[in-house]
């Protein structure tokens, strides 16, 4: 499962590969909001000072237990060419999330209960 902090830290190796001082720039946050087998598409601009607040505020506003949401890109404007930021998208579902605090592994063989006196209220 991936944080903020990793998408962070790849939007800044990316703007190290492209040469770019972070804050001197505006970013596109652009993000998929999957349910029932549709996706919707949509973005937020924001600088680099707010970033870390736009992407958890993405999470927090579109992300329920019905859906998940792919960050698909960011991307910012050098010399009148947009630049692609992210090595990679990053994909966040709740079922994921439960499934880590139950102690669940991706395949039901591998499934183990390490909750250890912790426990999860719905």
């Amino acid at each position: 499962m991936y944080t903020i902090s990793n998408i962070i830290a790849d939007i800044d190796r990316g703007c190290l590969a492209n040469n770019m001082i972070e804050n001197r720039f505006s970013y596109r946050i652009i993000f998929f909001v999957n349910e029932n087998g549709k996706g919707t598409k949509h973005y937020i601009d924001t600088s680099y000072d707010d970033l870390r607040k736009t992407l958890e505020n993405i999470i927090r506003e579109y992300l329920s237990v019905t859906n998940n949401i792919v960050l698909a890109e960011t991307t910012a404007l050098k010399n009148g060419k947009c630049v692609s930021l992210l090595s990679r998208s990053y994909a966040f579902s709740l079922e994921e999330y439960f499934h880590q605090i139950y102690g669940r592994c991706k395949s039901d063989s591998e499934n183990r209960n390490i909750t250890y006196g912790r426990y999860a209220y719905q």
